[in-house]
């Protein structure tokens, strides 16, 4: 069978696509195909892990090939093509560095099978990147695009075109039907079906190794063009995915009397196992396989209670006192003639914090960090990493040896071992690494504490494989003590560290969902960079960062002459608001900057804050200039708030929500001004032109190099110089003086009214009455 999943936003590319499937439906036989649904998602420049577009497949067992298709896009022909990286990962999600920032010193990035592939956005669907996979695991597989960064302009939403990009794919599951069981322990006769026919077995959990013994071959339908005496042509065995044949590799090759034998000393538990022969005839053959298992023990109950009791009266570990209260592991008498070593489940405690938990030993009674470890045999410990659940942060293992050197003359040497999916390899006896990243060595003359991270750990059983060995004078010997106390600290946590510092000092640990996608990121400030936020390459200098974080909350005083001259003149409601603005826009810039962030309230309320109270500003300044009678001014301040509020809480990025503020606004002063040259019947030029003049100009020099100059990398040079042209260009837009009552109905004074005011009167106007016979003076 074979799902397909569809990710595109071309109809072409979608219909090219829906030929195909329908094509692979109608075929039948071993292979199979079947849809299922997918999705698309949005590309971005990656800042952080939460920029990264992630897609989630679920591949099915027993698939013999896997095709992904992917193709990038872009909703213009005009729009710039970008370059698109993409991640393919199994298990868990892929780890991306993309501009080269070192991890933490003891993390392990490395993953094995991480496929990356690049690509470009195109405006339809005509660049496609094909990419097989060749027997996949089955289970979760991840895929992680973002597009390779620019310095890109920030722009206001809604204010001329802004291209977006996105990503989809499709992707086949080509399933292999019917695949014949074989029994393990006991002899079967299996007969091919194909000229490579698959066979599965399964290993249940336990088992220490397995062999695979096949003979007997014989032919049931000769092919005219097999040589006389090769039955098999080759044979293939591989854990938990289906094999593929490899020209590279030498072939297996087995005649009629002869014995092939597999063996695998370190297998996968609980799980299958596939074979695959290969044949030119239909041929049958007896195969036999056999398991040595090797259970998981639990320790003895006394045993922890002895180490608690001990430890708390503060009991030296290597004193003579120690070793002869000590008590051995249920069957660790007879261990040295035993091929197994011990082994132990840990199991998983889980905490409160998302992604956190610890692993400890478990007893009858109790839950223990510590391990005894002897010289006569390894000890491996295994936990179990679960899909989706512990995925999302990292796994941390520490490991201390707890030896007090003064009370023994020897040097003891512990070897540790970690490894994903199979217990560590062993030869004669001995563990060996193959990854010496996944390693640790510890000794009592020197390193007692080894630490090692794993971001995003992939699912499955874990194993961890501790050996110990004693010295003198730099010759291996039997071990003077008797039983080596061993700490293993093994937890899963948020982003990158344990502790209330997830992300050390210079970053902050953010927490994604999407559907089914759920993982934890670090996100840098003070130009630290990095997996957890420990690359300090390309830090500030302390003057160039103290700067760029002080600038634009300093830049704000600049409204303090827009309030001097409101309260001089007597506007106290715009000296109001101006205070607010400059208060509101320092407490909100204080909190968005990279490094010394300080937030006084939640940064979505200061964010509130501050548009509210920069396009308010706006507002009373425009009602100012409309010289409106007193009754009115109270009702457009209102009017103003409740536009400026419900456009800010809807969309404080649109330009909506700052146009439609300012064009209402505007509207008041031009509709003011003419009534009043209306009902004088006098055009007139506004009060105060040139100062009205220089601060549209400077309004307009700040919208220009919002618009136009303003990018990611000069924000806060550009947005510093903002602050200060609008805070200026209040100052020449307040009118000249204190608002008046003004009555829109009044009319200037006729020529033979004017005989009436005396102009000579300082005070109160002298008015004289002049009758024809009789003279009257009424003066003050």
């Amino acid at each position: 069978m074979t799902s397909v999943m569809l990710k595109s936003t071309s109809i072409n590319g979608l219909y090219v696509w829906l030929k195909i499937i329908l094509h692979l439906l109608v075929l039948q036989g071993y292979y199979q195909f079947v849809p299922e649904t997918s999705q698309e998602a949005s590309l971005h420049v990656f800042k952080t892990y939460n920029d990264v577009a992630t897609f989630h497949y679920t591949v099915p067992k027993e698939v013999h090939r896997a095709t992904w298709q992917f193709a990038a896009f872009m909703d213009g022909s005009h729009c710039i093509p970008r370059e698109v990286n993409i991640y393919l990962q199994w298990g868990s999600y892929p780890i991306i560095s993309a501009d080269n920032a070192s991890f933490p010193p003891a993390m392990n990035p490395e993953r094995n099978g991480t496929i990356v592939i690049k690509t470009w956005t195109t405006h339809e669907a005509e660049t496609t990147v094909v990419l097989p996979v060749n027997g996949p695991e089955p289970g979760d597989w991840f895929v992680g695009a973002y597009m390779t960064y620019w310095d890109e302009k920030v722009q206001q939403q809604g204010l001329g075109y802004k291209c977006h990009y996105s990503i989809g794919s499709v992707a086949l599951w080509q399933q292999v039907n019917g695949i014949q069981n074989i029994p393990i322990t006991q002899e079967s006769i299996m007969r091919t079906t194909q000229p490579s026919t698959y066979y599965k077995i399964f290993i249940p959990s336990g088992t220490w190794s397995f062999n695979i013994t096949i003979w007997g071959c014989k032919f049931l339908l000769r092919s005219g063009n097999t040589p006389s005496n090769l039955c098999i042509k080759d044979l293939v065995v591989q854990g938990r995915v289906l094999p593929v044949l490899d020209h590279t590799r030498i072939s297996i090759k087995l005649t009629a009397n002869e014995t092939y034998t597999f063996e695998e000393v370190t297998p996968f538990e609980d799980t299958y196992y596939y074979l695959l022969v290969a044949s030119n005839s239909i041929v049958s053959f007896k195969i036999k396989v056999s398991i040595f298992e090797c259970p998981v023990q639990i320790t003895e109950s006394t045993l922890t209670r002895r180490w608690v009791s001990m430890l708390t009266t503060t009991q030296k570990l290597g004193s003579p006192e120690f070793h002869q209260n000590s008590v051995t592991f249920e069957g660790s008498e007879n261990v040295s003639s035993d091929q197994c070593a011990r082994r132990f489940q840990l199991i998983r405690v889980k905490e409160l914090p998302t992604f956190s938990g610890v692993y400890l030993l478990q007893g009858r009674e109790w839950l223990t960090p510590w391990i005894m470890l002897t010289d006569a045999s390894p000890v491996i410990a295994q936990f179990d990493i679960l899909p989706l659940i512990d995925i999302g942060g990292s796994l941390g293992i520490g490991v201390h040896l707890e030896i007090d050197r003064a009370f023994m003359n020897q040097t003891v040497v512990m070897s540790v071992c970690i490894r994903r999916g199979q217990m560590p390899l062993r030869r004669k006896g001995e563990i060996v690494c193959d990854d010496d990243r996944m390693a640790m060595r510890l000794n009592t003359n020197g390193k007692h504490d080894g630490n090692l991270l794993i971001p995003y750990p992939q699912p499955g059983t874990w194993y961890i494989g501790l050996e110990a060995r004693c010295f003198n004078n730099g010759k291996l010997s039997k071990c003077a003590i008797g039983e080596i106390l061993v700490s293993l600290d093994i937890r899963t946590h948020r982003c990158s560290f344990p502790g209330s510092h997830p992300c050390g000092h210079y970053g902050v640990c953010q927490e994604v969902h999407r559907n089914f996608i759920h993982f934890t990121t670090c996100n840098c400030f003070g130009g630290y960079r990095g997996w957890g936020c420990t690359d300090s390459t390309n830090v500030y200098q302390q003057p160039t960062q103290v700067l760029s974080s002080v600038m634009l909350i300093v830049s704000n005083l600049s409204f303090i002459p827009a309030i001097y001259l409101a309260v001089k003149r007597r506007l106290y409601a715009e000296a109001l608001v101006y205070l607010a603005t400059m208060v509101f826009s320092a407490l909100y810039h204080a909190c968005d900057q990279k490094s010394m962030t300080y937030c006084i309230a939640k940064y979505q309320v200061l964010q509130f804050s501050d548009f509210f109270s920069s396009i308010l500003a706006f507002w009373v300044t425009l009602i100012a200039m409309a010289e409106l009678p007193v009754q009115f001014i109270s009702v457009c301040h209102m009017l103003g708030v409740f536009i400026i509020s419900f456009g800010v809480e809807a969309d404080r990025t649109s330009l909506t929500g700052i146009l439609v503020p300012f064009i209402s606004g505007a509207t008041i002063p031009i509709g003011a001004h003419s009534y009043r040259c209306y009902k004088t019947k006098v055009w007139r030029r506004p009060n105060g032109v040139v100062k009205l003049s220089i601060g549209l100009l400077l309004a307009t020099i700040g919208l220009i190099l919002f618009l136009m100059i303003e990018t990611e990398a000069n924000y806060q040079y550009i947005h510093s110089l903002w602050h200060i042209i609008i805070a200026f260009s209040l100052v020449f837009l307040l009118p000249a003086q204190a608002i008046k009552p003004v009555n829109f109905n009044a009319k200037e004074p006729s020529d033979s009214d004017r005989g009436l005011i005396n102009p000579t009167a300082s005070e109160s106007p002298v008015f004289t009455i002049l009758p024809k016979q009789v003279g009257v003076s009424i003066e003050n």
